[in-house]
């Protein structure tokens, strides 16, 4: 079996990024399970081969099943392909099991994605990467076939990280519900004193090869 080729995705800003620590979830089985993962936004246009890499991953996901299982039906593709559309953004969700089992030695692992600044050093594991941050990732795309979850469909797999532009924090003024600053006169007589130590901090560097 030919060996699972590694991208890079294009810069993109993250969104609900678990990274620095393990996402923890219940299935519906009542089983906690735990990974690491983050969804991106990216332009319709920087998406396009990543779309691609989600169409072709499925086509061969399909075709091994119709093998595997010599069915003359029809296959069914499901709902998760791995990224959805929103207007003219593109969000791509990039995961990675913390735990799990070698199909080949049978042996439990432990895994999480190595996190890399904009000149290649590793992050600092006290900088938390918040929603917003300008980031890309290493992955490698991942057909599959589940009649459970309504047919074939795409898991991108992430491997590594690396952060352009740092957000850390939660932001606690306007920025933080999509405003920006506009002209007017409202801040001239405005003396509020509430504290900004959960602003958005953002720390921006050159960008580099990863």
């Amino acid at each position: 079996m030919e060996k699972p080729k590694t991208y890079t995705s294009p810069f993109g800003k993250a969104i609900y990024p678990h990274l620095n620590k393990v996402d923890t979830y219940k299935t519906n089985g009542d089983k906690f399970k735990e990974k690491y993962h983050v969804k991106i936004e990216f332009s319709t246009n920087d998406a396009k081969e990543i779309i691609k890499q989600s169409d072709e991953a499925l086509k061969v996901a399909l075709a091994e099943e119709k093998e595997q299982s010599k069915s003359k039906k029809p296959l069914k593709t499901s709902e998760f392909l791995g990224y959805s559309k929103e207007g003219d953004k593109v969000i791509v969700h990039f995961k990675m099991k913390a735990h799990g089992v070698n199909t080949k030695t049978n042996e439990t692992f432990s895994q999480k994605p190595a996190l890399f600044d904009n000149e290649l050093k590793p992050l600092d594991p006290e900088l938390q990467i918040w929603g917003g941050s300008n980031l890309r990732v290493s992955y490698t795309p991942k057909g599959w076939y589940s009649s459970m979850l309504g047919g074939a469909g795409v898991t991108f797999r992430l491997k590594s990280v690396q952060v352009k532009d740092l957000v850390q924090g939660s932001s606690s003024n306007g920025g933080g519900h999509g405003f920006s600053v506009t002209e007017g006169n409202s801040s001239e007589n405005n003396n509020s004193t509430e504290t900004n130590e959960e602003e958005a901090v953002v720390q921006t560097n050159q960008s580099s090869d990863f």
